[in-house]
C-alpha cells in the first residue's frame, strides 16, 4: 500500500455529533477523486469528512492549507435528488438540524454535472466541482455512535453489527470517559453496551468475548442474576450504562428484553 502523507487534527474538547468525544480529522496529501476518496476513507477510518456545525468548520480551517492546494474534497454530495447529503447518512449519528449544516461559498449549487463538494482553503467555504476531478481530502474518524433509537438488548447487537461493528466494549477507564460521554445525549434513562452474564460460566464478559477487567458498577448495581431457570436465560441479564447530563455513566443490570438506547463502536475493539 503506499504510504500517504497524513495530518492528524484531535479535537478532544468538541461538542458536536451527540457529545463531547475526542474524535479525529485526517487531511490526506494524495489527490484522488471523490469515490476513490470515499472508498479510501471508508477502509482506513469512518468516512469523509462530516462538518456538521460553525465551531467545528472554523477549528478546520487553519489547519487546510497543509493539504497543498487551494480546494479539498469533503464527504458532502448531491446525489439521486435534488438534495445535497452527507456520505455517513445514518440520521442517528446527528442533533437535530447538524445533518443539515451548510456553509456554501454563494447560493446552493445548482449545475448538473458538479455534484461532489469541496472546502476552500482559504476560508472554509464550500463549493461544487465534477465528482471525478482529483483532489487532496479529509478523512473523519468516530470510535463511538450514539444510536437514539430504542431496542432491546438483542435488536441493538444486531443493529451495531449491520451498521457499525460491535455494541461498544468497555474495557479500560478512557473508554469508559468517551461512553459516560456519549450516553449523556441519549434519551432513554440507560444505554445499553456489549456487557452479558454467563450463568453456565458464572461471569460477566464483553459481546467481543473478552472478560471484564475493567468495571464501573453503580452501588448495587451488579447484583447476581437469577440463573434458576435454565441454561436459555444464561444471557437474560446484561449491562447498561446510566444516563443523563449529571450521570458518571455507572453499569446497571438488566433484562435484555428492555428497550434502550445504544452505543456502537466503529472499530473492532
Amino acid at each position: 500500500m503506499t504510504l500517504l502523507l497524513i495530518t492528524t487534527l484531535l479535537f478532544s474538547g468538541l461538542c458536536s455529533l451527540s457529545s463531547c468525544v475526542p474524535r479525529q480529522f485526517h487531511v490526506v496529501k494524495e489527490d484522488k477523486n471523490w469515490t476513490e476518496a470515499q472508498r479510501y476513507c471508508k477502509e482506513e477510518f469512518t468516512d469523509l469528512a462530516t462538518i456538521d456545525n460553525m465551531r467545528e468548520m472554523k477549528m478546520l480551517i487553519s489547519t487546510m492549507n497543509e493539504a497543498g492546494a487551494a480546494y479539498i474534497w469533503i464527504g458532502l454530495k448531491q446525489r439521486s435528488s435534488p438534495k445535497w447529503q452527507w456520505s455517513l447518512a445514518d440520521r442517528d449519528f446527528y442533533r437535530e438540524d447538524e445533518a443539515e449544516f451548510r456553509k456554501w461559498n454563494s447560493d446552493p449549487p445548482q449545475g448538473m454535472d458538479k455534484n461532489c463538494s469541496v472546502m476552500r482553503t482559504e476560508n472554509g467555504k464550500w463549493d461544487s466541482r465534477k465528482c471525478g476531478d482529483t483532489k487532496p481530502f479529509i478523512c473523519y474518524d468516530d470510535k463511538l455512535v450514539l444510536v437514539r433509537e430504542n431496542k432491546t438488548w438483542i435488536e441493538a447487537m444486531k443493529y451495531c453489527r449491520q451498521h457499525h461493528v460491535d455494541l461498544v466494549s468497555v474495557t479500560s477507564e478512557r473508554i469508559q470517559r468517551w461512553v459516560k460521554e456519549r450516553a449523556k445525549g441519549a434519551s432513554s434513562t440507560h444505554v445499553w453496551m456489549g456487557l452479558q452474564h454467563s450463568c453456565y460460566m458464572g461471569f460477566w464478559f464483553w459481546d467481543n468475548a473478552e472478560t471484564v477487567c475493567y468495571s464501573n458498577w453503580a452501588p448495587e448495581g451488579e447484583t447476581e442474576p437469577d440463573c434458576t431457570d435454565g441454561l436459555e436465560h444464561q444471557s437474560a441479564r446484561v449491562g447498561a450504562v446510566k444516563s443523563g447530563g449529571d450521570g458518571e455513566g455507572e453499569w446497571v443490570m438488566l433484562p435484555q428484553t428492555e428497550k434502550l438506547n445504544f452505543i456502537c463502536t466503529t472499530e473492532a475493539q
